[in-house]
């Protein structure tokens, strides 16, 4: 099978989309199929890698936008500057429903008579918001593209639930979901003195590390975290706030903030922020940590990072938001607040600080689930059983 994966949203571009994209292309090459990243015309950093594994990296010309990394051109232009890319694959596989690359590709495909699929991997705030019916409504052009796709996978029922708004009603059918993936061989539990030669490599001196990874922007709540923090060590004597640590690691807009709000709360010298790290650090950070906590607001479809948690064998503490509860609940592999409530936020994680055993229990859990539901053997398997589905649609 030739199966084509497009979005504008692949590297150097940063982000659950990017991410999921580059690990179904090469679990896809590995299961022997013909698979082409179809992208802007950038360097993405993984052109050696692909090469390698033998998966082919097609740029596509245009004008890219600096401010949302989308091609103007092919979003102005006509679906007839994708018809020649995709003509020759027998599958194409767009990401992400709202980027021109993406449902410009559903339309060429529609027009060439191949079989599409849309991955959706997002939603916005207030998701179920009865107004986000009006705005689907109106953007006439986005609707008809991702109506195009002969299926749609949403990466959890939020994400199913917003893309619904764009769709006709007789389209919502096509919508299923397929949870995201997760590399069961990179995320592993670590021995306990692997744990520490890793802190000692990383200069961590705690012994006990609280971690969070992800970027640093309003709707992902590292402020709250860093409140919460700041209750918890409240609740520690003097010895024990000294094996505390929390590690605030990812780049992002709220760095410089987030470093002066920990001095002012006067718990500057227990949180390391590392900004952005390399992909070979990121499995390290998690083999260290004690708990994973990821304070979310808002628009949050999956949250990738809770199942590299859950692959690690550390327990999670989450928010209410999106698609994380149904991962959550479903796993059983941490504990769920609600939004923007530092106080529930730090009783939760000093609950899991203060109980090896439940840690133990609850990161067992998301090992299990993450073998069983979400490894990216099982969900290329999932993705592969629908590519089928749309091409006996065809014939």
């Amino acid at each position: 099978m030739r199966v084509a994966l497009v979005s504008d949203w692949y590297y150097p571009v940063i982000g659950g989309v990017a991410s999921h994209m580059h690990s179904l292309a090469l679990k896809l090459r590995d299961k022997g199929h013909d698979v082409a990243i179809v992208t802007n015309n950038w360097e993405t950093g993984k052109e050696v890698e692909l090469e390698e594994k033998g998966v082919e990296l097609i740029k596509v010309e245009g004008k890219i936008s600096p401010v949302v990394r989308v091609n103007l051109s092919v979003m102005m232009g006509s679906i007839h500057t994708l018809t020649e890319t995709i003509s020759d694959f027998d599958v194409v596989h767009a990401h992400h429903a709202f980027v021109p690359l993406s449902f410009r590709a559903l339309s060429a495909a529609e027009e060439l008579g191949i079989p599409s699929v849309l991955t959706t991997h997002t939603i916005s705030f207030m998701h179920e918001f009865k107004l986000w019916k009006v705005v689907g409504k109106q953007l006439s052009l986005v609707g008809a593209g991702i109506g195009d796709a002969r299926k749609i996978i949403a990466v959890s029922n939020a994400a199913a639930k917003f893309i619904e708004h764009f769709l006709k009603p007789e389209e919502r059918e096509k919508v299923c979901v397929v949870p995201n993936g997760v590399d069961i061989n990179r995320f592993v539990s670590p021995k306990p003195e692997e744990k520490e030669r890793i802190k000692e490599e990383l200069g961590i001196n705690a012994e006990c590390v609280v971690l969070y990874l992800s970027r640093m922007s309003l709707r992902k709540g590292p402020n709250i975290l860093l409140k919460a923090f700041g209750n918890l060590l409240k609740e520690l004597d003097e010895e024990r706030r000294k094996n505390v640590k929390l590690i605030m690691a990812g780049g992002g807009e709220m760095l410089p903030a987030l470093k002066a709000q920990a001095k002012i709360l006067g718990i500057g010298e227990s949180v390391v922020f590392t900004g952005r790290v390399d992909d070979d650090i990121v499995p390290k950070l998690f083999r260290i940590a004690d708990v994973f906590v990821l304070p979310s607001i808002t628009a949050e479809a999956f949250g990738m990072v809770i199942l590299e948690a859950m692959a690690s064998g550390i327990p999670v503490v989450a928010t209410e938001v999106g698609g994380i509860p149904e991962i959550v609940k479903k796993s059983k592999c941490g504990i769920l607040v609600e939004p923007l409530n530092d106080a529930e936020l730090s009783k939760a994680v000093l609950k899991l600080l203060e109980d090896e055993e439940l840690r133990r229990k609850m990161g067992r859990k998301g090992r299990y689930a993450a073998e069983k539901h979400y490894s990216w053997d099982v969900v290329t398997e999932n993705v592969l059983k629908i590519y089928r589905e749309v091409m006996e649609a065809r014939s």
